[in-house]
């Protein structure tokens, strides 16, 4: 009996020592699974914020107020690929945490085009394609997200593997 009392005290001993510890991973996994939604839309500002660059983007930069941002100009292949490698980068952590193939898939596709365009063989369609397609994931990625938190929450997870173990 008093090996039981023992057993259960070391257990909520423990349990209690990885709910103190579990907030900060949680924080730090945040901000990693911003990078992927930071970088599409990194991309997209510095495509459009250089219309000389990709006339499609012309209009809406000009609606935006854009029509032209000299520092974004003269930089945008180097925003545009460093965006495009954080864009993926959350890739990563999200489907680290969501086990979701497709948007990683995606992301990847058009971080490869990216670098085609930029290495390779420039054609702007392929820069447009990676950035529709960067777009793509990182909705699907947000989509993904609200579904799981709306599934199971934290706090019932807890609750329910809390009682899993008193039980």
């Amino acid at each position: 009996m008093a090996d039981v009392k023992q057993s259960q005290q070391r257990n909520q001993v423990t349990v209690s020592a990885i709910e103190t510890a579990s907030p900060q991973p949680k924080r730090i996994g945040r901000v990693w699974l911003i990078f992927d939604k930071l970088g599409a839309v990194g991309a997209v500002l510095a495509a459009i914020a250089a219309p000389c660059c990709f006339p499609l983007f012309a209009t809406i930069a000009g609606a935006l107020g854009l029509g032209s941002v000299p520092f974004l100009r003269g930089n945008a292949p180097i925003l545009i690929q460093a965006m495009t490698a954080l864009a993926f980068v959350g890739q990563i952590a999200s489907y680290r945490q969501h086990r979701k193939k497709g948007p990683l898939l995606i992301s990847g596709v058009s971080a490869s085009l990216v670098v085609v365009a930029y290495l390779m063989n420039y054609h702007v369609w392929l820069i447009y394609a990676a950035l529709a397609g960067l777009t793509i994931a990182a909705i699907w990625n947000l989509v993904n997200t609200r579904r799981s938190r709306s599934c199971c929450p934290a706090g019932d997870m807890q609750a329910q593997s809390r009682a899993a173990d008193r039980g």
